[in-house]
């Protein structure tokens, strides 16, 4: 992408999965001639209609039937094909976890999943549609790489990324339109690399997906409060960029929108637990329990995900 093609309001107002799927899918399958999109009836909350009017042929809604959509994406790509499979989050993690597990990890087949939803992105419809366990689920899978995007163009890039790798890759898409932008500009992204938004020196916010524009509100707050906050995205969870941890920080902190049991903070715990001596560890994520449902801004102040209670976790650590 070249810097005159940005436009990062109307990527945002199109949101994650309408500005992969309605900008970047269809210049993708125009440059490789294998790609398939398969859905479980998602094409419209995906973004998925320019798509499947444009190039009909490439495009399989196979229902609600999250399972069957792996099995069959998987004799399409022992076939030749690149395929790109697409529900939401809770289901193509949770349902499906035995076909994904089986047809490509240990197949090791270069399949792009994506989940659309993830998080508390589906709000009103409860906690059976709340994608906090995904993160969990595909980083346990040998050979996965997970990637949560934290803003519409970044989430774009990912996609371009992904159909590049003969590996399978699972892509955490959230929210509906009109995403936070984190990224004003063109930027470079690498699967595996992950990208320092601020610089500081009291200490680092490590953010994945919707939390990396939280991590910069917060930032913000506590540089008036004077304490002087580093933030990292780590748009990609599996690999983790174990290169940018900063071992001379006092203190590190994860911020995700999933469960911090098994998500991008164990991962932290886990590099760092190889260490004799090493940052303090604050790890943020939803709280361990189901939630009482509400809209999405009610969801993430009760689970502590707000960037006010994010701040007052954050000082609290500091400070005790």
């Amino acid at each position: 992408m070249g810097n005159s093609k940005i436009n990062p309001k109307i990527y945002s107002a199109l949101g994650q999965g309408g500005s992969m799927f309605g900008i970047t899918l269809p210049d993708v399958a125009r440059k490789k001639d294998n790609v398939i999109v398969l859905s479980a009836d998602m094409s419209t909350p995906a973004g998925l209609d320019k798509f499947k009017s444009l190039y009909p042929d490439k495009f399989f809604n196979l229902g609600i039937a999250e399972q069957n959509m792996i099995g069959v994406a998987a004799g399409l790509t022992d076939e030749g094909y690149k395929t790109i499979s697409v529900a939401q989050a809770c289901f193509v993690s949770m349902r499906c976890f035995e076909q994904v597990r089986q047809f490509l990890g240990y197949m090791h087949s270069g399949q792009v999943l994506v989940g659309i939803g993830s998080g508390f992105s589906l709000t009103l419809m409860g906690n059976t549609h709340y994608a906090l366990e995904d993160i969990s689920l595909m980083k346990t899978i040998p050979g996965m790489t997970v990637i949560a995007p934290c803003d519409a163009l970044e989430a774009m890039k990912a996609l371009e990324a992904a159909v590049q790798l003969e590996s399978p890759v699972y892509i955490r898409l959230y929210g509906g339109t009109v995403t936070p932008i984190v990224y004003h500009e063109d930027f470079d992204f690498k699967v595996g690399k992950s990208v320092t938004l601020r610089k500081g020196k009291d200490l680092q916010i490590i953010a994945t997906g919707s939390m990396v524009y939280i991590a910069m509100q917060a930032a913000e707050i506590l540089a008036g409060k004077g304490v002087s906050a580093s933030v990292v995205d780590m748009h990609t969870v599996k690999p983790l960029d174990i290169e940018v941890i900063d071992f001379n920080a006092p203190f590190i902190v994860s911020l995700e929108e999933h469960r911090m049991v098994g998500g991008m903070g164990d991962s932290l715990a886990d590099y760092l637990s190889q260490y004799n001596s090493h940052p303090k560890l604050l790890k943020i994520g939803a709280s361990d329990s189901f939630s009482i449902v509400g809209d999405y801004p009610y969801m993430m102040e009760q689970n502590g995900l707000s960037t006010d209670k994010v701040v007052e976790r954050i000082m609290s650590f500091i400070n005790r």
